[in-house]
């Protein structure tokens, strides 16, 4: 009940200044994406809490803050900065939930800016461990899905698979409470299966977390698991449920969170170049600018219109910035990099983009992986004029 809670937060606030108040008002704006007022709420809070000698309670709004800057301005140099101040305030205090929300927050911000799936893994488990200390389960388990999702990244597919099925597990026995945790712990699984395009498994759950964040009210969360969603429609050939979900997703973002509306406008692009209208996703691609997928739909543009060289770059120039150790990422720029080769002439490099890849789909052992690598090798053997073996 965002609306009733903000009403009776603004009634405390007209009689004094309380930063538990302008607390839960800043929670009940975010959840409302009333942008304007979450911002001065939290900062009010923020600075309230630490005249009072408040370090938890300083520390978990400056996480929260952290997260804004991020996602409704697309300022990572800040968030960091309330990152860092939030682990000063915490330095001597490790076994707290706020420790743990903000070693979870840190985790994913390692793993999604930095690519450093292993950075992730131990900030994770920080996470975990210090809401153990503190009896707090939900954070505790949130943790253990950040840590699965870091595994499944790193290409430990069936260990981190396993971590996050336990985690839903416990969301269906209502053994995770917080709404946020849920939210994030679901996003966390579909963002697993996307990376390794396990999509019957990921179908099999965003029925379960829509059919949640439109109970709670949960519109950023619904936005997200949108997008996500539309990867699985896109794989079944629903291409006009992906559409859907991807336009009502993109809009969503725009009105609130323009900073997150990239990743949605990266996969429309990609449902428009299948459906072969390549000045529509050159725009969408484009006004994504360098999100991963972006480039790595440019790629498959310049294939589309016969530019193997601009593909074959673009590929390489994702996969440099793509640590090896972010195993799962790397596929879909290999996919593109052998054909791309293939097309110039480069069996050596193609056979070396190959190998790469059925190593990761090797370890993955999902049927979409180990058809495109399986793909991929027909293709060179194709080319060497190994028609049986193709």
């Amino acid at each position: 009940a965002w609306e009733e809670a903000t009403a009776l937060f603004e009634r405390t606030l007209g009689e004094r200044e309380d930063p538990r108040a302008l607390e839960g008002l800043g929670l009940a704006a975010w959840w409302l994406d009333r942008t304007s007022v979450v911002f001065d709420a939290r900062e009010r809070a923020y600075r309230l809490y630490r005249e009072e000698g408040n370090a938890r309670a300083a520390a978990r709004v400056a996480v929260w803050l952290a997260w804004d800057y991020q996602a409704f301005r697309g300022e990572p140099a800040v968030a960091r900065g309330w990152l860092g101040l939030a682990r000063q305030l915490l330095k001597d205090d490790t076994c707290s939930p706020e420790y743990a929300w903000l070693s979870v927050r840190e985790a994913v911000l390692v793993l999604f800016m930095d690519g450093d799936p292993d950075g992730a893994t131990a900030l994770a488990r920080q996470a975990s461990a210090a809401a153990r200390a503190a009896g707090s389960r939900d954070y505790e388990l949130l943790g253990v899905a950040v840590e699965g999702l870091a595994r499944v990244t790193a290409g430990a597919v069936a260990d981190g698979m396993r971590m996050l099925d336990d985690v839903s597990a416990a969301i269906i026995s209502g053994e995770i409470r917080e709404p946020l945790a849920i939210g994030l712990a679901g996003c966390y699984l579909l963002s697993a299966c996307d990376r390794v395009r396990d999509y019957d498994r990921a179908a099999q759950w965003c029925g379960r977390i829509k059919g949640f964040c439109v109970r709670w009210g949960l519109r950023q969360l619904f936005a997200v698991c949108r997008t996500q969603y539309a990867a699985v429609c896109l794989w079944n050939g629903e291409w006009n449920e992906a559409e859907r979900e991807l336009v009502a997703a993109v809009d969503e973002f725009n009105a609130s969170r323009p900073a997150m509306s990239v990743e949605g406008a990266a996969r429309l692009g990609e449902l428009r170049r299948r459906q072969g209208r390549l000045d529509d996703a050159k725009e969408l691609f484009d006004r994504a600018k360098t999100h991963p997928l972006a480039v790595v739909g440019r790629a498959a543009l310049a294939l589309d219109r016969g530019d193997a060289a601009s593909a074959g770059d673009l590929a390489e120039r994702y996969l440099r910035a793509v640590p090896v150790q972010n195993r799962t990422e790397r596929v879909a720029a290999l996919e593109l990099l052998i054909r791309a080769k293939l097309s110039l002439g480069l069996a050596a490099d193609a056979r070396t983009a190959v190998e790469e890849l059925e190593s990761i789909a090797a370890d993955a052992a999902t049927v979409p992986l180990m058809s495109v690598a399986r793909l991929g090798r027909g293709l060179i053997e194709a080319a060497d004029g190994n028609l049986d073996a193709a």
